[in-house]
C-alpha cells in the first residue's frame, strides 16, 4: 500500500516533502529568505572540512545549507520524540522497515 501511494504521489511523497508538511524545511534554496550578514568564529579544522566538502562554493552558502540540514534534523528528532510519547517507541522490525523505505527513496 505505501509503495502504491508513493508511486501515485510521485515527488510530493519524498522525505523532504513529508518534512515540509510538518513545517520542517530541509531545502535552504526554496524560499530565498532575506539574508543577514553576521560574524562568527569557527574551528579551523571545521572550516577546512566544509571547504573541502563543498569545493568551489561560497563558504557562507555552504554553512547556510549545513545549518538548514542541522535544524531540520533537530526538528525531526523532536517530532519523533512527540510521536513516541503518544504511540510508544517502534519495534525493531518497524524501525528497520521504515529506514529501508526511506533509504530506497534516495
Amino acid at each position: 500500500m505505501i509503495g502504491e501511494v508513493r508511486i501515485e504521489a510521485g515527488p510530493r511523497f519524498s522525505p523532504s516533502s513529508r518534512l515540509r508538511t510538518r513545517g520542517l524545511n530541509v531545502r535552504a534554496d526554496e524560499a530565498a529568505p532575506e539574508k543577514e550578514k553576521i560574524s562568527i568564529t569557527l574551528d579551523k579544522p571545521l572550516v577546512e572540512e566544509i571547504r573541502s566538502q563543498f569545493r568551489g562554493r561560497a563558504l557562507s552558502s555552504s554553512i547556510n545549507e549545513l545549518l538548514y540540514a542541522a535544524l531540520a534534523q533537530e526538528r525531526l528528532g523532536q517530532l519523533v520524540d512527540e510521536m513516541e510519547e503518544v504511540a510508544g517507541p517502534p519495534s525493531p522490525e518497524t524501525y528497520e522497515r521504515v529506514v529501508a523505505e526511506w533509504l530506497a527513496e534516495s
